[in-house]
């Protein structure tokens, strides 16, 4: 946790994340408020357990899947890291991720990563910020097929996942590229890295776009995010099964989607407690699920896909201190 209070230091934003939370946490008071407590219980205490378990256990496969994907990433960029201690690493990121809003946290990794890889804060920076970038894209590029597919039922969201896709395309080549990537960098990046870690950091931006991967050669870790969207997603629809949800497969992937876009891109909760609920609650709604079953499949798909990672990347965090 040393390295967050570097990020927040002498500035606005140490308060910030610290009232954004308490949004989220009063807009899930207010969920559970107004579905009632002992719906929501009935509901919780009615899933099967071998539904619970058999959806914990696939995120084994998604941890293997995503390591390998930033793993491609990092060969690309030349930072020279074996699979398992990138693994554990990944799992660190998560752990912070899951402590800050927007799983700004998530970025932390790259201290852990630097010990390892020797390379520069700016360089490994540079490198978790298309990882994520690359995975947010490929959520939204699902979330947009799902919202062109069901139409009828969400034609107010069209306009704005078009608008966030481009917008996070047009970043992330922006950023890939040098002409504009070098400013990014310096305005927007700069700012976020510890004054200790900022020496030299202009060299780095120049030694940084040396190692820069092409845009065509991530196609490959888009693949791979697309597959990692598609594990998380039915990690949840077990846990819909449970209840006996009659919502498609596919279907229940792109909602799934949008729910988790809706938190990562609207950063006032810690783990995006409140804002996943609320989304997945107004998503399921045209499809005749309750208000008290949509809640539980949400915050307990949440439970399946976080809690052994969040527990695995704490232990790490302290093992690598």
């Amino acid at each position: 946790m040393l390295h967050l209070s570097y990020l927040m230091e002498k500035n606005n934003l140490k308060k910030l994340v610290k009232f954004l939370p308490i949004i989220g946490v009063i807009i899930f008071i207010y969920i559970v408020y107004e579905i009632g407590v002992g719906k929501i219980a009935d509901a919780f205490f009615s899933i099967p357990i071998q539904y619970f378990i058999l959806a914990l256990l696939i995120v084994f496969l998604r941890i293997f899947v995503y390591s390998y994907k930033w793993g491609y990433i990092c060969k690309k960029m030349k930072i020279n890291i074996d699979y398992f201690n990138l693994v554990k690493i990944y799992l660190i990121g998560i752990f912070y991720g899951n402590l800050t809003p927007g799983a700004i946290g998530l970025h932390l990794r790259i201290f852990y990563l630097k010990k390892k890889s020797k390379e520069s804060i700016g360089k490994l920076l540079a490198n978790s910020i298309i990882d994520f970038e690359l995975a947010i894209i490929t959520g939204i590029f699902i979330g947009l097929i799902g919202t062109i597919y069901l139409f009828n039922y969400y034609p107010g969201l069209l306009p704005l996942i078009i608008l966030l896709f481009l917008l996070h395309i047009s970043l992330l080549v922006i950023f890939m590229k040098k002409s504009g990537g070098s400013k990014f960098f310096k305005i927007f990046i700069r700012p976020l890295i510890p004054i200790k870690y900022r020496v030299g950091i202009d060299q780095s931006v120049e030694l940084l776009y040396k190692d820069m991967p092409r845009i065509r050669e991530m196609i490959v870790p888009v693949f791979f995010d697309l597959i990692t969207w598609i594990i998380i997603g039915t990690q949840v629809y077990i846990i819909a099964i449970g209840f006996s949800v009659d919502i498609p497969y596919l279907t229940f992937l792109m909602l799934h989607t949008l729910s988790v876009i809706a938190y990562s891109l609207i950063p006032i909760s810690i783990g995006g407690l409140g804002v996943r609920e609320g989304a997945f609650v107004f998503l399921l709604l045209p499809f005749g699920v309750e208000a008290e079953i949509a809640f539980v499949i949400s915050l307990c798909g949440y439970i399946v896909k976080m809690i052994i990672p969040t527990l695995l990347g704490m232990f790490f965090s302290f093992k690598e201190r």
